[in-house]
């Protein structure tokens, strides 16, 4: 018969490794690079606020964006960051946010920012959020020294 399996002899048909090693390794490929995409957006350099009574959010890779704002102190100024996008001037955010907010309903936006930045500051990259149309804002800050 032309389409027997196991070569028509009675015996065990044989489990194929190699494509399982390749369909692991593209799964683990895979996982790396969206690790690693997540861990791009987060800025190293900005030292949270304290904030004792912070809860952890839950994280939702689809729904959430993350922007950065970093203050220069020796410049008195902030520096704000949509993902690796720098926002000069601030109201970029808003042009960032809003095409990523009709694609997405569902979209939160996490703010971290240093603990040495003016409240001022934070509340002007709130209100570019929130021109961007996004009502699910988030501040960021750590729990313990």
């Amino acid at each position: 018969m032309a389409g027997s399996v196991g070569g028509g002899n009675g015996s065990e048909p044989e489990f194929q490794v190699a494509p399982m090693i390749d369909v692991l390794l593209v799964l683990l490929i895979f996982f790396m690079s969206i690790t690693t995409d997540q861990i791009l957006k987060v800025d190293k350099s900005i030292t949270l606020p304290l904030a004792p009574d912070a809860k952890q959010r839950k994280v939702d890779l689809q729904n959430q964006a993350v922007v950065n704002i970093d203050w220069l102190a020796a410049e008195n100024r902030a520096v704000v960051k949509f993902g690796q996008q720098v926002c000069d001037p601030m109201e970029q955010v808003a042009e960032f946010i809003t095409p990523m907010k009709t694609a997405n309903p569902k979209l939160q936006i996490i703010v971290r920012s240093d603990g040495d930045t003016p409240a001022i500051e934070v509340q002007k990259v709130i209100e570019q959020i929130a021109a961007g149309g996004v009502d699910d804002i988030s501040l960021s800050g750590i729990n313990r020294k």
